[in-house]
């Protein structure tokens, strides 16, 4: 889950702490029959000097140059040991020096030397912007990849108060301060990141969203924690993140006892019933409100799914699977006797239900029909569940354009307790 290295940064370190280093030291080599740097500046009326590496130093730099690009770390160390040794070194040989073992700790994984040498190194007035950005950027790969989030996170600070921008490696200061442990931190850093995704129309990195809702629960901040699980239903959906969206509705305070048979809907929906007493407890309920079709069939799911195993003749399972099975076969063979009933009462109530037995009996399109005609008819107590109860039918029949407009006339509603997540979840499902 979490990413283990930044961006790569090795072409980085040849670049800002090798090539530019040695462009003195080459000069160096000529400068036996070359003018004096003080002969060129006055030939040059107004030029500023050049400043130079004296060849006893800069014919060191160019072997440990090359010792470093064949890897051989021990010899490139002892010739810049040879170089650190020379007498009387000026403040550009200093820097250059500096920069050199910068490189060498880079290619040793000492983060900490690099720091230093870094710090040295930028010292003086000869290190441009850029290389100045690209050192930073080395040494916090150093100290993330060497788990050193401490300083990794110091050090993204620097590359920032320095002018860096570049988003890849701004983006492992939420994700170091995570690794330090510092989940506060972590959850501010991470939800800016997230919020500049989404400010430029983009879906946030799938990693943020994870390690901010991690952080959200460390904290105990169930608000955002649920915030951020939303958001990766919403962009990066799986079972795992719905379930724990349903577990947290499911422990909802106060969760209306009338509208669990819809939650238990949503969360076949979404994330699957994985329990037996999931689907005992969904067929006990709908057939405590009369949907006997649907307890039947929410029992034939469990079976079939190896969750729910026939037991003994007077076993709670199985009276209860005898009585949904029963009360089913008797509402099948009633469905033409419901349906001249209902066209006779004002109330669209017998009407939505009688379609929503069709629906479950496998007539899906002639059942939401008559659910359609149900509602329209008017239904004055609990329209809004059976509303819930179409969206559901849709979402099976894979109507998403019936479905969220149908969604959007419940959005705002908060009774009963649990109708607002209810109708939020089922429109990031559908969306």
């Amino acid at each position: 889950m979490i990413q283990k290295k930044p961006p790569s940064c090795s072409a980085l370190l040849c670049g800002a702490f090798c090539a530019a280093a040695f462009a003195a030291p080459a000069r160096a080599q000529t400068s036996a029959n070359a003018v004096p740097a003080a002969t060129a500046a006055s030939a040059a009326g107004t030029a500023e000097p050049a400043p130079t590496v004296r060849p006893e130093i800069g014919n060191l730099l160019i072997d440990a140059q090359r010792m470093l690009g064949e890897k051989n770390t021990k010899d490139a160390a002892e010739k810049l040991r040879a170089a650190d040794a020379v007498a009387n070194q000026t403040p550009y040989e200093q820097h250059i020096l500096a920069r050199v073992k910068g490189a060498l700790a880079q290619v040793s994984g000492d983060a900490d030397m690099a720091a230093q040498q870094y710090q040295l190194a930028s010292e003086g007035p000869w290190l441009k912007q850029a290389d100045r950005l690209a050192g930073m950027y080395t040494i916090v790969g150093l100290y993330y990849n060497a788990k050193n989030y401490a300083k990794a996170i110091d050090s993204i600070g620097r590359y920032q108060q320095l002018g860096g921008s570049d988003p890849a490696l701004i983006a492992l200061l939420g994700q170091s301060h995570y690794l330090n442990a510092d989940y506060g931190n972590a959850a501010k850093a991470l939800e800016v990141e997230v919020g500049k995704s989404l400010a430029q129309g983009k879906a946030p990195v799938e990693i943020q969203l994870k390690l901010l809702a991690d952080s959200r629960s460390r904290m105990r901040d169930d608000a955002g924690y649920t915030k951020a699980l939303e958001a990766l239903a919403q962009y990066y959906p799986s079972k795992a993140t719905w379930r724990s969206l349903m577990t947290r509705l499911w422990s909802k305070p106060q969760l209306a006892s009338r509208l669990q048979l819809d939650v238990f809907r949503l969360q076949m929906a979404s994330a699957g019933l994985t329990e037996a007493i999931d689907y005992t407890e969904m067929a006990a309920l709908a057939l405590q409100e009369g949907s006997a079709i649907e307890a039947a069939s929410v029992l034939d799911q469990g079976y079939a799914a190896g969750l729910l195993v026939s037991g003994d003749k007077g076993s709670e399972l199985q009276r209860l699977t005898d009585k949904a099975r029963k009360s089913a076969a008797e509402d099948r063979s009633t469905l033409e006797k419901d349906v001249l009933r209902a066209k006779t009462l004002s109330d669209g109530l017998a009407m939505f239900n009688y379609g929503f037995n069709l629906f479950q009996s496998g007539q899906t399109e002639r059942g939401v029909a008559q659910m359609e005609q149900g509602l329209a008819k008017g239904i004055a107590r609990n329209a809004d569940l059976a509303r819930l109860r179409l969206v559901w039918a849709y979402a099976e029949l894979k109507q998403r354009d019936k479905a969220l407009p149908l969604l959007q006339t419940l959005s705002g509603k908060s009774e009963p307790v649990g109708m607002d997540e209810c109708v939020r979840y089922w429109t990031l499902l559908l969306r």
